[in-house]
């Protein structure tokens, strides 16, 4: 698994990943439009609160994932991830992605990452649970989740 630069072409295809109900679910994604779109990726060099990238499987763009919300000096960051190319779920990547994110946590010297989680999402859930993360609150079915890390 490749960990690389969140390019156009990983924005066009999370346009189509993210426009599937069923993804859109399970990762909790408001509606947008392609403007919005756009708009969110040209901001990308300019946004110190904001850690993406794009992943690809043997060289096939699966998907993204990435920290956002960077706070330095609470020392904390919300962890997002999906795997977008359904053909590849259930094949355990997803701890990976996780660790990814970690390190990268542990790099920048947080002391903490959350999530949000939509509570049907079962398998992500699992997985979140079995990765140390402990749940912190619960609101509107959805679900905040924290891993503190040993920096």
């Amino acid at each position: 698994m490749e960990f690389v630069t969140y390019t156009k072409e990983f924005l066009d295809l999370s346009s189509t990943w993210l426009s599937d109900p069923e993804i859109r679910q399970l990762t909790l994604t408001p509606h947008f439009d392609r403007s919005d779109q756009i708009k969110f990726f040209e901001s990308l060099p300019f946004r110190t609160n904001y850690w993406i990238k794009g992943i690809r499987e043997k060289g096939v763009p699966i998907g993204a994932m990435g920290l956002k919300n960077i706070d330095l000096k609470l020392r904390t960051a919300e962890y997002w991830g999906y795997i977008g190319e359904k053909s590849y779920w259930g094949k355990r990547l997803g701890k990976l992605i996780i660790d990814k994110a970690i390190n990268k946590a542990v790099s920048l010297q947080l002391d903490s990452i959350y999530l949000k989680v939509g509570r049907s999402n079962m398998r992500a859930i699992g997985l979140y649970e079995k990765m140390g993360f402990t749940l912190k609150q619960e609101e509107n079915n959805i679900l905040k989740y924290e891993l503190e890390l040993c920096n």
